[in-house]
């Protein structure tokens, strides 16, 4: 499967436990299989939506055990309800929440009627796996024994929109959808649910299936077509090229269906699977290619719609090209045909089974070849070689990708990246990525997770993996790896490699230790850098230039990977040398060779998987000969691994004290996380010709294998205008341990934390004297569930200064209504003083939101920070902390030593939902209330909200107890808004905007 971007269950991970080791060392001496052996007839009813089949299947025991019992997989009840695995994946990855309680989405198989043999067996679905079930046999069946297994079976087919299986109006995908036993090897069964994230293992045998559906209806299938006149018949089809001239005028309309039956069989063997495709849409195209080792020659089809008829009129060649590519590399393609069929796909961009790939929407005809050259690789790696893919997914997706990118580098060289992403030369020109080649965008996407300490090692089982990290590391990063592990060896070496362990595990079901010994085997080098370390961990790849010295270069490894690193000697940007060495630990002194070179630079073609590569150059000679050009680059750019880039723009900033000011911002933080970081934004003040602004550093550390997964150590500074000549000042040091989380699926993040701040005084801002400095410490703790269903976050904090110490706990959550729709926002908050100081009483809890005279740490985005509440528009800006109440109740209410807050937020039911406006109750419990009748120590609100949500938003308080309405005693009086930049300054861009 090829994901559309590029980007676990405790039981099977216990039965692939060994990456290598004993149990794969016994595997490997006493490896047997299963043969499985299938018979079908099934009807296609289109106007209903459903299967009507039958099965025969013969079960030949290769194994040395006597089996009492069989699994079965019947996974087409991952459709059934919103308990299965399936649907609490697409609930946990998509948001998608009571998913199948739609009928048109609902799947599911019944109708079985399980014998062996003629008689009648038990069988029942296994405890909240309703798409496996047990078999348990009357008679055990011993080695070299054959049984024979029949049943009925019913499908209803779901909508597809879901995953693999389904059907969009009158197309169907019908993929996974008989009962198949599961895979019985030397580490047992191998039962496993229907995912959309992880894909599957079966046993090899024959296929001799029938299928009956209307006569009009064109089909493509796994194995070899046996009917005649069908062949005759999209042989014509395909003779047929006016489809080139109308397509794209033609509407994608289904016909009707024709009332005649037909009746297609397919046979194959030595396959493990069978998917069929029907349209009545189709156009065809048919086309040959000859195996360059055998001579034999291959069917290749392709079949689509008119939706993209004019990138599939050349589908053929991108089919035929791909096969005999891979031939060559890897050994004759396995089949008789191939066909490629363009249909509605949930599951990623294509998707394959042997002989046969689905493909979905493309974005022009460059990612149509990508995509097909993609799935035509998997007939080696998933077709022919049937490794467990669920529970070692590399086996399969990460060598399809590094042959995938070795065959449109070689295909298109000099393929720019701009071409495919940006479009525009000049667009690409002006970001200064014209000469970026198209393959570094996967080494790009791996390295956002990898520097910030993120990865899972590739050698997980797919279930074991988030949802972003599954594209990236199977795909990417495993890619980079297997294309690494070829630059090492050489083409030459890989290839016999690679050819050798195709033809001796050939229909058979290699894992990583076989891949592993035949490597080591046919190339003579120790590979566990790359077996065990690189796929199976997460160390880091990060050698050094440290030194250049009378021919010899000292390099230091600044990683915990030991292995191989290619030196180039280079003339400008051409290479007059190239040579792999050794890895190793520590530092170490290399012999250089003579030649014609100004500098030498570690890996220039980017083959290894280098975490920085900004250390990796040296010039031979000058002055700063290590230092790296730095690249002023307005605005944005697709970073660079090779550059250091700095980020300027323009900036203007207006505050009540300050005026107007112009300045700019600066920073070195495009897409790639780096270990140092800045973000600058001076400003000048045109009333004054003072200067203001901000700014931040921050240098970040990433352990290996250890409870922090990342340390931020960052420095932060302000300063503006206060009220008289006098500017305020803010500086934070501040330490973020990232904390590890071992089950990345539970989408939690936690941190301690501690900052120390020297801030100006805002009590002698408000007496108007001379400023002074303050200083102030704080520490917590934060848990955060950033999931689409029910996420949350947990704040628990102390604060102190030279006067006052308090304590509070903030939780937050959202009870997701229906899946990523909106939800219930409830927000819980306590405080309580610690030590109190009566003279300065803003340092205790705020029982209202705070406004910017009220912020002594100076936090948040004010424009008019000094004014009086509710005397101009932007002094109604508030921050919602603490007690929350919006109404402006503080300066009459005052501080208090403790309290405790509830806010509910949510959305208008239906369609007025939609609209960007929600209610709003807020409640306070605190140690005071007002006299005057008014002294409960409960106050409560309840308004409306509008604007951008997180952003900008508006309160409007229409309803408040008696307490609140002494105060403010009109509805108009009681609105503030809530202006949060920070919420959308993901990469500091916006620091050129009022403090």
């Amino acid at each position: 499967m090829l994901p559309e971007s590029c980007s676990g269950l405790l039981k099977y991970f216990i039965f692939g436990l060994f990456f290598s080791g004993p149990v794969s060392v016994i595997s490997s001496q006493n490896y047997f299989q299963q043969e499985v052996n299938y018979n079908i007839h099934v009807t296609l009813k289109d106007r209903q939506h459903e299967l009507n089949a039958s099965e025969t299947v013969q079960y030949i025991n290769n194994s040395p055990d006597t089996l009492k019992f069989l699994y079965f997989h019947l996974w087409p009840n991952g459709y059934s309800d919103n308990k299965t695995d399936l649907a609490k994946q697409l609930l946990r990855s998509k948001g998608k929440q009571k998913l199948f309680n739609d009928p048109e989405l609902t799947g599911y198989i019944d109708s079985l009627n399980f014998k062996v043999d003629g008689q009648k067996v038990e069988w029942n679905l296994l405890n909240d796996q309703p798409d496996i079930c047990i078999i348990r046999l009357n008679k055990g069946i011993i080695h070299g024994d054959t049984i024979e297994i029949t049943t009925p079976f019913h499908v209803k087919i779901p909508k597809g929109v879901t995953s693999r299986l389904g059907h969009i109006g009158e197309s169907y995908q019908i993929s996974q959808w008989y009962p198949k036993p599961a895979v019985y090897d030397i580490n047992g069964w191998h039962e496993m649910p229907y995912l959309d994230q992880g894909e599957f293992y079966s046993e090899f045998g024959s296929f001799d299936v029938s299928i009956t559906l209307p006569d009009n209806y064109i089909v493509g299938a796994t194995g070899n077509l046996q009917n005649s006149k069908e062949t005759d018949w999209l042989n014509k089809i395909a003779s047929d090229t006016l489809w080139k001239v109308t397509a794209r005028y033609l509407r994608d309309n289904f016909p009707p269906s024709s009332p005649d039956l037909k009746t297609l069989r397919y046979t194959g063997s030595h396959i493990h699977d069978f998917a069929w495709f029907a349209d009545k849409r189709f156009h065809i195209l048919k086309g040959k290619v000859k195996l360059p080792g055998s001579g034999r020659e291959v069917t290749t089809w392709a079949m689509f719609t008119n939706q993209q008829a004019d990138l599939w009129k050349d589908a053929i060649t991108y089919i035929n090209y791909s096969i005999e590519y891979y031939s060559k590399l890897i050994g004759d393609y396995p089949y008789n045909t191939f066909t490629a069929v363009q249909s509605a796909l949930n599951a990623g961009a294509g998707m394959e089974y042997p002989g046969i790939t689905v493909i979905g929407v493309a974005n022009d005809s460059y990612n149509l070849d990508e995509v097909i050259a993609h799935e035509v690789c998997h007939n080696w790696f998933y077709g022919a070689l049937g490794s467990d893919e669920r529970r070692y997914p590399f086996m399969d997706e990460g060598i399809v990708s590094a042959y995938e990118v070795r065959y449109m580098k070689d295909r298109y060289p000099g393929k720019k990246l701009w071409e495919v992403y940006f479009k525009k030369p000049k667009t690409a020109k002006f970001l200064h990525v014209d000469k970026m080649p198209v393959q570094r965008i996967a080494e790009l996407d791996w390295l956002v997770p990898a520097r910030q300490n993120l990865e899972q090692p590739i050698n997980l089982a797919a279930q074991d993996y988030s949802d972003l990290n599954y594209g990236t590391i199977i795909y990417n990063k495993a890619g980079i790896g297997f294309n690494y592990l070829r630059a090492y060896l050489g083409d030459s070496t890989f290839d016999s490699a690679m050819h050798e362990y195709f033809k001796k595990w050939n229909s058979k079901h290699p894992g990583p230790y076989d891949l592993k010994t035949l490597f080591e085997s046919c190339t003579g080098k120790d590979l566990t850098w790359f077996f065990d370390d690189f796929l199976g961990t997460t160390k880091h790849l990060d050698y050094k230039v440290v030194r250049y010295k009378n021919q010899k270069l000292l390099i230091k490894n600044d990683g915990e990977l030991v292995s191989p690193l290619v030196i180039a000697g280079m003339k400008g940007d051409s290479v007059s040398f190239k040579e792999w060495a050794t890895g190793f630990k520590g530092s170490k002194w290399i012999a250089i060779p003579k030649d014609n070179f100004s500098g030498i630079r570690i890996d220039p073609a980017h083959e290894m998987p280098e975490l920085y590569r900004l250390n990796n150059n040296i010039r031979t000679s000058g002055i700063f000969r290590k230092s790296d050009p730095t690249r002023l680059q307005f605005l944005y750019t697709l970073e660079d691994p090779d550059r250091r880039t700095m980020i300027w723009f323009p900036a203007v900033n207006w505050t009540r004290e300050d005026g107007f000011m112009i300045g700019f911002n600066i920073h070195n933080r495009i897409l790639l996380p780096r270990r140092f970081e800045y973000s600058l934004t001076p400003f000048y003040k045109v009333k004054d010709t003072d200067v203001a602004g901000d700014g931040k550093i921050s240098y970040s550390f990433t352990p290996y294998d250890n409870f922090i997964r990342m340390a931020t150590i960052s420095l932060e500074g302000t300063q503006y205008g206060s009220p008289g000549i006098q500017n305020y000042m803010r500086s934070r040091l501040g330490l973020n341990l990232f904390l590890r989380n071992n089950n990345v699926n539970y989408f939690l993040n936690h941190k301690v934390f501690g900052y120390y701040l020297a801030v100006s005084d805002l009590h002698q801002i408000e007496l108007k004297s001379e400023l002074k400095t303050k200083y102030y410490s704080q520490f917590g703790y934060l848990l955060e569930k950033n999931s689409l269903i029910n996420p949350f976050s947990l704040l628990a904090s102390v604060e102190s200064g030279d006067s006052y110490q308090k304590t509070s706990v903030e939780f937050k959550y959202r009870v997701s209504y229906n899946g990523t729709k909106p939800g219930l926002d409830i927000r819980l908050f306590t405080g309580i003083m610690l030590k109190n100081n009566p003279d300065v009483p803003f340092y205790a809890f705020s029982p209202g939101g705070r406004d910017g005279r009220e912020q002594y740490l100076f936090d948040g985005t004010f424009y008019d920070r000094f004014n009086e509440s509710q005397k101009s528009f932007w002094s109604r800006q508030m921050t919602l902390s603490e007690g929350a109440i919006t109404s402006p109740v503080t300066d009459s209410l005052g501080y208090s030593k403790w309290l405790v807050s509830l806010s509910l937020t949510t959305n208008f039911p239906g369609k007025a939902g939609r609209i960007p406006v929600k209610p709003f109750i807020n409640i306070l419990f605190n140690d005071h209330g007002l006299g005057n009748g008014h002294n409960s120590p409960i106050f409560y609100e309840a308004g409306l909200k509008a604007g951008l949500w997180n952003v900008f938003e508006v309160y409007v308080p229409l309803l408040v107890s008696g307490n609140i309405g002494s105060i403010d005693k009109t509805v108009k009086d009681r609105i503030r808004f809530v202006l949060n930049l920070d919420a959308i300054n993901q990469v500091n861009l916006n620091k050129g905007i009022g403090k």
